[in-house]
């Protein structure tokens, strides 16, 4: 991972509309966000914004009140954490960032 970006959702960003789309429906398992498939690069994302992927992880939890089961369930196993956490956040990015995209579509 070349780590030229200030934060985590900056990078998701970089994900066309198309692209984010698939990954809000599919989800990252699905293997549709390149950049995203392997542990060598998700575990580097992870070293690189491990706070604000835990304050995302935070936030899911103060408002839903649990955390995520296939990110609990890889407790104990630091790189499957890792790539659990990172495909959550990801995933949580990618709605977000469409739901801005389509605001500012809608208001132009």
């Amino acid at each position: 991972m070349d780590n030229k970006y200030a934060s985590f959702y900056d990078y998701m960003k970089t994900y066309d509309s198309e692209e984010l789309s698939e990954i809000t429906e599919h989800g990252c398992v699905s293997g549709c966000a390149g950049g995203l498939i392997y542990y060598t690069d998700t575990c580097a994302f992870y070293d690189a914004f491990d706070q604000e992927l835990h304050d995302k992880l935070g936030e899911w939890i103060d408002e839903i009140g649990e955390t995520p089961e296939f990110i609990t369930k890889e407790l104990g196993y630091a790189n499957g954490f890792k790539n659990a956490l990172v495909w959550f956040v990801a995933e949580q990015y990618a709605g977000e960032i469409l739901q801005t995209r389509e605001c500012e579509v809608e208001n132009d």
